[in-house]
């Protein structure tokens, strides 16, 4: 028997990148624990840990572009697991326009799921995209109050024209009002999308995480090792699928300027007008990065496709939804504390109502950090042979409102406000399937988020 309790058959070598990350110091524990022995390497990158970090003592600090470094590494591995990876952490500070506030949660219209999975919600809402994808769910998106600043003035014969000012909204459309005392606010109110950090940043995740992935696969190839476990992201899949009564299903491109400038934030069919309601995606679904760094992980699954195709050898391409937890005991991680959902609790501990984009509606799926860590244990464990994409999700979806309420009523803090604003770019649904991975992996996840969200609010560090 191993020190782990594990039959020495059972034990796996694993070699693990991004050990000392977020997601990955919980699966460096869930590996220890279930006594495998990890090689466990990390490359300390400055946007993913404070400037202070240390790494802890069964980590050792490695480069994944260095091939001397892995070339040392690799013998004897059965099995790499391969977290490391640039992500996006943008700031964001609290945008000075004031909200537009709601005075309870929007109406839902019920959609089809089609996985069977309990009561999903969908609406004619809309959604601030998330920042992060995986390791904290970053999408690339920019700072709201970093974009030029302009504002539409509806004169009144109902033509706009633009004026520039140190506002970062655009007022159009009919208008909203606030609590007593508050002018009234267009309902419209879009972000421009030159804010948002577009390309700037596709040279580092290119760097880290495309030709950090093939030096390894490199290697992976030339010690013989042929199993990858791989920490891709649900951003992959870009915008969701839809589906519209008369034209079926549908993936949409970009919404109109003009139907966001009215507060109509839903995708609608682009010859009828149809209002489209949001599907889970299926693994098999295309492709259609939105950002940089969603363009950086499509990459990386392909550069691991070619490799397993190439080799006969076998990657599990584990899609993690949006991510939320604290970070393993004795971690400090950037990336922990730059999402969403660490910035609604930010918000409701300071005693602010949480800020919702459009309208609150976007729809998204959280899973908790260690129902990720069990995942990729799950998929360490079992070898799937070829290619084999899952989404790694709680099969739950939420509203952004309903995240942010759940939080703030946990805490007692004011109830979130939506501010009408928008960016072009932005996904509006976003939902995967999971069932692929309960199947291939007999993975469930744990934390149901609604419990999962109010003891995270909670029990802040």
């Amino acid at each position: 028997m191993s020190a782990g309790g594990r039959p020495q058959a059972d034990r796996l070598r694993v070699l693990l990148t991004g050990a000392a990350g977020y997601i990955g110091s919980h699966v460096h524990q869930a590996l220890r624990a279930a006594g495998h022995e990890v090689v466990a390497i990390d490359a300390l990158l400055d946007s993913a840990h404070d400037l202070n970090t240390t790494l802890p003592h069964d980590v050792s600090l490695v480069d994944i572009r260095n091939p001397e470094a892995l070339d040392a590494l690799l013998p004897g591995i059965d099995v790499v697991c391969h977290l490391a990876a640039a992500v996006p952490l943008p700031d964001l500070p609290e945008p000075p326009a004031r909200p537009i506030r709601r005075a309870a949660p929007h109406t839902h219209t019920p959609v089809s799921r089609g996985d069977g999975e309990g009561p999903a919600t969908g609406s004619n809402l809309a959604a601030r995209k998330d920042h992060s994808a995986d390791a904290g769910d970053g999408d690339g998106s920019g700072d709201p109050a970093s974009a030029d600043r302009h504002v539409r003035e509806g004169a009144s014969s109902g033509e706009a024209r633009e004026v520039r000012r140190d506002d970062p909204v655009h007022g159009v459309g009919p208008c909203v009002r606030g609590p007593a005392g508050e002018a009234e606010r267009p309902a419209g109110a879009g972000v421009t999308p030159a804010g948002e950090v577009g390309m700037r940043r596709a040279a580092l995740y290119a760097s880290h995480n495309d030709a950090g992935t093939a030096v390894l696969l490199a290697a992976m190839e030339k010690a013989g090792v042929g199993r990858l476990v791989l920490a891709s992201s649900v951003a992959v899949y870009g915008e969701g699928r839809y589906r519209g009564v008369r034209s079926g299903p549908f993936f949409p491109g970009l919404r109109r300027r003009g139907d966001l400038d009215r507060g109509l934030f839903d995708h609608r069919a682009p010859r009828t007008g149809e209002l489209l309601t949001w599907e889970p995606l299926g693994e098999d679904a295309p492709l259609r990065p939105r950002s940089a760094y969603a363009a950086s992980k499509v990459a990386q699954e392909h550069y691991a496709l070619a490799w397993a195709t190439g080799t006969g050898s076998a990657v599990t391409a584990l899609r993690y939804h949006h991510v939320y937890g604290d970070p393993a005991s004795g971690i400090r991680s950037r990336s922990a504390a730059s999402g969403l959902v660490a910035r609604f609790r930010a918000e409701s501990t300071a005693g602010r109502a949480p800020r919702l984009f459009e309208d609150g509606g976007q729809m998204r799926d959280f899973v908790h950090v260690r129902d990720i860590a069990s995942a990729t244990l799950a998929a360490v464990e079992r070898a799937l042979p070829g290619f084999v994409p899952l989404n790694i999700a709680s099969g739950r979806p939420l509203t952004l409102w309903e995240v942010a309420s759940i939080m703030s009523k946990a805490l007692g803090a004011p109830e979130p406000v939506v501010t009408g604003q928008y960016r072009i770019t932005d996904i509006r649904h976003l939902v995967a399937n999971p069932e692929r991975a309960r199947g291939a992996l007999d993975f469930t996840p744990r934390i149901a988020p609604a419990r999962g969200l109010a003891d995270y609010a909670v029990h802040a560090r």
